[in-house]
C-alpha cells in the first residue's frame, strides 16, 4: 500500500507540475497569491535511516535533504525572516519577489548543531520555536520519551498494545483501546498517537514512569532529542534566528483551560524575553492545535504573529492563524526515492492540501469552551 500511495503521489505531482493551472486548483491560491511559503521542520540530523530507526521519522531531516529543500526555494523565492514575512502580510507589495520563510518546531538541539552552520553558510534566516520549560533541562521532549519507549518494546510476535497492556493496567487505565486499525506502517507511531490523543497529560508521564520502569532504552536515542540550551539560543539569536514561543511544555492549548492557555503563553514568551533581553512576537500552535478561545488567548498574551501547520485562518486575527507546511526527509521524494521538484511545487501550492481536510477541528462548534476549558 505504501508503494501504490508513493506511486499515486509522484503521478498527481507529475500532472498537476505540467498543466499549470496553479490558481485554478490549490487552496493557497484561491485565498491569497501572495502568501508567502513558510516551511516547518523540526529535527535536523546526519543521517535520516539511522535516526528514524528509533526518533519518530516524520520528524526529521538530513542535512543534505535540507540543503536541497533550500537551494530549491531560493531559485523561486526570496527566503526572509518572520519579520519580514509580518511586514509583507501588513503591507503587501514590499517585496518583489515571492516570500518563503524557514521554521523550526519544538527547539532541538540538533538544530543548532546541523541546522545553523548550513544556514549561515547560505546567508538564509530562520526560526526556532522553543518551549521554554525544556530549554537547557536535556530532558526529550514527553511524545519523543514516548516513542522511543514503544519502538524498544515493538519485537517479538506480540503486538505491542499487548505488550503495553500491563502499565496500562498497573496505573488504572482500563478501556482504552490500543489496538490502531488506520496503520501507517509504524506500529509504534500509531500506538503512540492513540495513547496521547487519549490520556490526559499526567496519565502519559505516569505511563512513561511505568515503561522506564520495565525497560531500558538508548542513552544515545533520547540523547539525540535533546533541547537546546539558552547559550545554544543566545548565539542562534545574535546569527540571525528569529526566536519564538512554542509554549512552555508543548501544552495542546485547545485542551488547556483558559486560565493555564494563558499561562503557558504569557510565562513562556516572558521566560525568553528576559533571557534574550528582546520582544518576542511570534508564536506556533503546539501540533497546530487552535479554535477561537485560543487565538483570542494568543491575541492578549502579546503575540504579533502565529502559526499553524494548516491552511485554516481565523478571519478576526489572521495574522495569528498564518499557515505553515511541514516537511520532512521524504515529503519531497518521488517514487523511486529522489529529490522531485514536481512534488515540492505541490506543496507550495498546497495541491495535496486541497485532497484533504485539516486533521484538526478548529471551529468554536468543534472545539468551543466548555465549563472554562477549550475543548
Amino acid at each position: 500500500m505504501p508503494i501504490l500511495r508513493s506511486l499515486g503521489k509522484t503521478c498527481f505531482a507529475a500532472a498537476y507540475s505540467a498543466t499549470r493551472t496553479v490558481y485554478g486548483l490549490t487552496n493557497r491560491a484561491m485565498t491569497s497569491p501572495s502568501m508567502p511559503f513558510i516551511v516547518c521542520y523540526h529535527r535536523v540530523v546526519e543521517n535520516f535511516v539511522r535516526s528514524a530507526a528509533t526518533s519518530i521519522p516524520s520528524m526529521l531531516i538530513s542535512v543534505k535533504m535540507l540543503e536541497r529543500h533550500i537551494d530549491w526555494l531560493a531559485k523561486r523565492f526570496a527566503i526572509v525572516s518572520l519579520d519580514d514575512i509580518g511586514r509583507h502580510l501588513q503591507t503587501p507589495g514590499s517585496f518583489r519577489r515571492p516570500l518563503a520563510a524557514i521554521t523550526f518546531d519544538d527547539g532541538y538541539g540538533d538544530v543548532y548543531e546541523h541546522a545553523m552552520p548550513l544556514l549561515q553558510r547560505k546567508g538564509v534566516p530562520a526560526a526556532v520555536f522553543v518551549v521554554s520549560d525544556l530549554v537547557g533541562t536535556g530532558k526529550p521532549q514527553v511524545f519523543d520519551r514516548l516513542y522511543i519507549l514503544l519502538r524498544t518494546l515493538q519485537s517479538g510476535r506480540l503486538p505491542l498494545a499487548t505488550r503495553i497492556a500491563p502499565a496500562l493496567r498497573q496505573i488504572g487505565v482500563t478501556g482504552l483501546d490500543t489496538r490502531t486499525h488506520v496503520s501507517t506502517g509504524n506500529e509504534a507511531l500509531d500506538v503512540m498517537t492513540v495513547l496521547l490523543n487519549g490520556l490526559s497529560r499526567e496519565t502519559v508521564d505516569r505511563l512513561i514512569a511505568e515503561l522506564e520502569g520495565r525497560v531500558a532504552v538508548s542513552e544515545q536515542a533520547l540523547k539525540e532529542c535533546t533541547p537546546l540550551t539558552w547559550d545554544m539560543i543566545d548565539a542562534m539569536s545574535r546569527n540571525g534566528f528569529t526566536i519564538g514561543s512554542h509554549t512552555r511544555s508543548h501544552t495542546l492549548l485547545t485542551s488547556e483551560t483558559l486560565e493555564m492557555a494563558g499561562q503557558q503563553l504569557i510565562q513562556s514568551k516572558t521566560a525568553i524575553e528576559s533571557k534574550l533581553k528582546a520582544e518576542v512576537k511570534h508564536f506556533a500552535y503546539p501540533d497546530g492545535r487552535f479554535n477561537p478561545a485560543v487565538v483570542e488567548s494568543v491575541h492578549a498574551a502579546g503575540y504579533r504573529f502565529a502559526y499553524s501547520i494548516c491552511g485554516v485562518r481565523d478571519s478576526k486575527f489572521p495574522l495569528l492563524t498564518i499557515p505553515r507546511t511541514v516537511l520532512w526527509e521524504r515529503a519531497s521524494l518521488n517514487a523511486w526515492g529522489g529529490f522531485s521538484p514536481a512534488v515540492m511545487t505541490c506543496h507550495v501550492h498546497g495541491a495535496f492540501e486541497s485532497q484533504r481536510r485539516c486533521a484538526h477541528d478548529h471551529s468554536e462548534m468543534g472545539l468551543g469552551e466548555k465549563n472554562g476549558t477549550i475543548n
